[in-house]
């Protein structure tokens, strides 16, 4: 039988006095990013994401309130989202060193210094696009569900009703290693991202680490 005590036993500093402090804080830099930020206006140096906030027409844009909540939510999602997934793509690299050296075949083949690779050029790279989808699968940056909530009239999820204004989600490490989704899930195999015909059973539009909809995130291109 498991020990529910001891599965509990890490989470519980999520939830302490000193957790509450240190998201208030982090609240508060936030709010003072926000302060900086429209103090200087518009941008004339470069268009950033404020600046496509402060164009909004009056009584259609963000009130200072939403503004300081969205900047929070950046914060992290514009930041500690990438270094994890780079994290989590050269483990697995190094785990699978095979695929490393296709990886790396794939980049020198295709560019004589590294003066010479542009972001462009870099996302069309076949076999890294594949590397980086099948370390989003497997080391997803955001394992908790992306949360959504049911209209007013409620609605039908996977054949059952869902009552009005609840909130759904589907933890996102559990959906890409389900192997109803994917074959051989707890494995790094990029070639299921390539046409590999071992695995055109797999369920690719589950992977889904920027959302759906008019709500996915806004760093996504």
């Amino acid at each position: 039988m498991l020990n529910y005590q001891l599965l509990w036993r890490p989470f519980r500093a999520l939830f302490n006095k000193g957790s509450n402090k240190r998201r208030y804080e982090h609240f508060q830099h936030s709010v003072t990013r926000v302060t900086k930020r429209l103090e200087k206006g518009r941008d004339t140096e470069g268009i950033d994401l404020w600046d496509l906030v402060l164009a909004q027409k009056e009584g259609k844009g963000l009130s200072r309130g939403e503004m300081d909540s969205n900047a929070s939510l950046f914060m992290i999602a514009g930041t500690e989202t990438t270094a994890t997934l780079v994290s989590g793509m050269t483990y697995l690299l190094l785990k699978n060193p095979m695929c490393m050296k296709k990886l790396m075949e794939e980049i020198r083949g295709s560019f004589p210094s590294a003066e010479d690779m542009t972001m462009e050029q870099l996302a069309a790279l076949p076999y890294f696009a594949a590397c980086v989808k099948e370390a989003f699968r497997l080391y997803p940056p955001v394992p908790l569900g992306l949360p959504r909530i049911t209209p007013e009239d409620g609605s039908t999820i996977c054949g059952q009703f869902v009552p009005p204004k609840t909130i759904c989600m589907i933890p996102q490490l559990a959906m890409y290693t389900h192997p109803l989704n994917f074959k051989n899930p707890e494995q790094y195999i990029p070639e299921r991202w390539l046409g590999d015909a071992r695995f055109e059973e797999d369920q690719r539009h589950a992977l889904q680490p920027f959302s759906v909809g008019s709500r996915d995130c806004v760093g996504k291109k």
